[in-house]
């Protein structure tokens, strides 16, 4: 079948090891970068009102330094650190997100429902409840205006209840796009497999209205993105940013979470 030879890498690599890849922190839209290792990272995003994260990796200290470290190296000032968005309720996710807040007054944005859930989580899962306070509660469809970043946030529940994804304009050497982040990529075990998929069709539509050309993902084995992110701290004038993928590119992307749905359903 005419471009179905090229599919998407979808397996993590073996998060439990001491040795995982850290991505050298990379800036590859104007206002965008990720920090991150080769499983799990997050996106600093420069705003007129200050410094957003989305998402904040793991609940632990060695995350902690990456995303320090990864401020100082995108000569960025880790006290003007203004939001941290929360796609949704799980540890790889909500991470230190309270240590930022308390050191550097950072305002945290979360659904009411997966704070509630991580506030309680349950046994099986590896992470520690979070104890600290949400600023701001998302809800579906609104606009966080962040000055010249304006970021729709759309509730698609699946993965988690109250997981929320996002489509972020950003530029390109001043050429406007905009990318999606699917909050909640996988189907876990107690995930709500048809929400699932009528989420991820809501927000295909959304995508396409938005004319999204460019995608991210907080976890970097389900596309490629270590290689990405090194194409783009080697790139040359007059080279493509691989990010920068086409409509057309973008909802190909995409087919790998409606195959997990029929992977799931079969």
């Amino acid at each position: 079948m005419a471009g179905s030879w090229r599919r998407p890498r979808t397996e993590k690599p073996d998060f439990h090891k001491q040795d995982l890849i850290i991505c050298p922190a990379t800036r590859f839209f104007d206002q965008m970068s990720f920090i991150g290792d080769e499983v799990v990272g997050c996106f600093v995003i420069e705003t007129e009102k200050g410094i957003v994260l989305l998402d904040c990796m793991n609940p632990d200290e060695r995350c902690v330094e990456i995303i320090k470290n990864g401020f100082h190296d995108l000569a960025l000032d880790i006290h003007d650190l203004f939001a941290i968005i929360i796609s949704h309720g799980h540890g790889d996710h909500f991470g230190m997100a309270g240590y930022f807040k308390e050191k550097y007054g950072a305002m945290i944005y979360m659904s009411k429902t997966d704070y509630d859930f991580a506030r309680n989580l349950p046994e099986h899962f590896p992470w520690k409840p979070v104890t600290f306070e949400v600023d701001h509660y998302l809800d579906d469809g609104t606009v966080l205006d962040f000055g010249d970043v304006k970021i729709k946030s759309v509730h698609t529940p699946g993965h988690t209840a109250g997981c929320f994804s996002f489509i972020i304009p950003v530029t390109d050497e001043g050429r406007k796009h905009h990318v999606a982040l699917w909050g909640g990529s996988g189907i876990m075990p107690d995930s709500n497999k048809e929400d699932y998929y009528h989420s991820l069709v809501r927000f295909t539509k959304l995508c396409y209205e938005y004319k999204v050309d460019g995608e991210i993902s907080t976890h970097p084995c389900l596309d490629m993105g270590l290689q990405r992110y090194k194409m783009v701290r080697e790139i040359t004038d007059g080279m493509p940013n691989p990010f920068v993928l086409g409509e057309e590119g973008y909802h190909y992307y995409e087919r790998q979470f409606y195959d997990y749905v029929k992977e799931y359903w079969n």
